[in-house]
């Protein structure tokens, strides 16, 4: 009995050592990203206080700030998004936010809907997304519809990054070296801005008929969001689809977005259709990063706008008072200064 006791606890303490020693050989590997860790600060959240989930792919991640809707509104909302996210991502994601939070709401941005994802062609973006999130079920859920789709991809490397980046050795200098882990708490929530741009313009009849019909639904994405769409619904949560601005839009691809919102039994929001636009007053010279994102300037009108919207369409909390998120006023402080936003 005493044999049998020793050699389970060697086996514990050796497995508790190698996991130590693996994880800062994977901080000094592992090649720092803003998404990545944004991701990963999410958990730091106290559980069941955040009231908005914004997930999806990067026109949300660069273009809703909650540090503008909390110092405006005063209620909490955290963006879990990334480059490129594919839908299956974004359900994954979801299913494991919702076990640590229950929001008043979930913002499903949905463009991704008319794409062919090409898991072959989008590993560095999947990372992005993966590398920040626990290991969980929903980790591995994802992982195996990668890896199916390719077999040089491995769960192993997904699920331990060094695996993936033990190549790096090599670019290390090891005197020099710091460990670069992923961020605990985000001052941002999830948004990563971008500042700057090139001066852009609208195509001439910018979101007018074309007559030119929408390209279909991709099947697999809209699987995706119909499973994303019922997983709220089973909670109670409701759902609000929407597109951000992205010149490269059509008049017929919102309406086949607005149909299938209709059909999911959701709102949906399309901030390029004329009438929001003449409200959010945005200046393509002067607040687009590119044709896909905004930049900071342009965040900060977009989350004005749209926080206000939330706020008057599903009577959000206010928790501005509350002495118990006493964190968000410091968290915006720091927001305020790192942006110079006033």
């Amino acid at each position: 009995m005493k044999g049998s006791l020793k050699i389970v606890t060697r086996c514990v303490a050796f497995f508790v050592i190698f996991s130590m020693i693996f994880s800062n050989t994977s901080d000094y590997l592992r090649r720092p990203d803003d998404e990545s860790d944004e991701i990963h600060a999410f958990y730091d959240e106290p559980k069941e206080s955040i009231d908005v989930l914004f997930m999806g792919s990067s026109p949300i991640l660069r273009g809703v700030s909650p540090m503008v809707m909390w110092e405006q509104e005063g209620f909490t909302s955290y963006v879990r998004a990334s480059a490129l996210q594919p839908t299956s991502v974004t359900y994954g994601l979801l299913q494991e936010s919702l076990e640590y939070q229950t929001p008043e709401l979930v913002v499903l941005l949905c463009d991704n809907i008319f794409l062919e994802y090409d898991y072959v062609e989008r590993e560095g973006d999947l990372r992005r997304a993966l590398d920040g999130m626990k290991i969980s079920k929903h980790k591995f859920q994802i992982v195996n519809e990668i890896t199916a789709a390719d077999d040089r991809q491995t769960l192993l490397s997904y699920m331990f990054p060094l695996f993936r980046y033990h190549e790096r050795w090599k670019e290390v200098d090891w005197a020099e070296a710091e460990p670069t882990p992923l961020m605990e708490h985000s001052f941002k929530k999830g948004n990563v801005y971008l500042r700057g741009g090139e001066p852009l313009a609208f195509s001439d009849n910018f979101m007018e008929p074309s007559g030119i019909a929408a390209p279909a639904l991709n099947q697999d994405a809209r699987n995706d969001i119909e499973k994303s769409i019922r997983l709220c619904k089973e909670k109670n949560i409701p759902v609000l689809m929407i597109h951000l601005p992205k010149m490269s839009w059509s008049y017929e691809q919102s309406v086949a977005l607005e149909n299938f919102a209709k059909e999911m039994g959701v709102e949906y929001l399309d901030f390029d259709r004329g009438e929001i636009r003449s409200q959010l007053s945005l200046d393509p010279a002067l607040d687009y990063y590119d044709q896909g994102h905004m930049n900071l300037i342009g965040s900060v009108k977009l989350s004005q706008w749209f926080g206000d919207y939330l706020d008057e369409t599903y009577d959000l909390p206010d928790h501005r008072k509350d002495e118990t998120y006493q964190r968000w006023h410091e968290d915006y402080q720091m927001y305020a200064e790192r942006t110079k936003v006033e």
